[in-house]
Parts: structure tokens; C-alpha cells; sequence
């Protein structure tokens, strides 16, 4: 059974502020290994949109968070399908050629020192 009128509309408002903030902390916090699985926040989502009749800025809400959850996957996907970088060996510092200055003193007023 639907809940209709204000007390669906502020349970899913408070659903969705909740939704929210968990699943911020929960997928990017812990982008490696997240608290809850993006299945179980979908799961959440669908029932807060079966469970009431949303308003447009409440379906507007269910949709940035699906797409933040398809984002999470897409980008743990990614670091899945890279291969592991294992760094070059390092190279070993080669010494500077050694230069020899050569110091030849400067005269302002030419060489004449009449």
C-alpha cells in the first residue's frame, strides 16, 4: 500500500536526505571497499519509490543518486580492469662530468694602463 499526500511526501523526503548522506559516505568514502554493496542502495531507492508517490524534485533526487551509484561502479570497473603498474627499476645516478673553469680577469678600462 502507498502512503499518499504529506506523510508520504515527508517520509520521503527524510528517506532520501538519509539515502543521501549514507550512500556518499558509504560509496566514495570507501570507494575500495564500501560499507554496503551498490545492489543493497539500489534495493533502497526502488523501495522508497514503490513505497510512496514522489514528486518531480523527489524522482529528480532517486535519479542522482542511481547515477552516483552507476558512477562508483563504472569507476571501480575501471581500477578492476587495470593492470597493476609495477614501478621501472631505478637508474643509477650517473656523477656530472667534471668541468674546469677557467678564471681570466676582466679589466674595465681595457688592457692599456697607461
Amino acid at each position: 500500500m502507498k502512503l499518499q499526500g504529506a506523510p508520504s511526501a515527508l517520509l520521503a523526503d527524510q528517506e532520501l536526505t538519509h539515502l543521501e548522506l549514507v550512500l556518499r559516505r558509504s560509496l566514495i568514502d570507501d570507494a575500495l571497499c564500501p560499507i554496503m554493496p551498490p545492489t543493497y542502495w539500489r534495493e533502497r531507492l526502488a523501495l522508497v519509490a514503490r513505497n510512496s508517490h514522489l514528486s518531480h524534485t523527489q524522482l529528480q533526487t532517486v535519479h542522482r543518486l542511481y547515477l552516483q551509484i552507476d558512477a562508483h561502479e563504472a569507476g571501480n570497473r575501471t581500477l578492476d580492469t587495470v593492470p597493476e603498474l609495477t614501478p621501472d627499476p631505478p637508474t643509477p645516478i650517473q656523477p656530472a662530468p667534471r668541468t674546469v673553469l677557467h678564471w681570466t680577469p676582466v679589466h674595465p678600462f681595457g688592457n692599456d694602463r697607461s
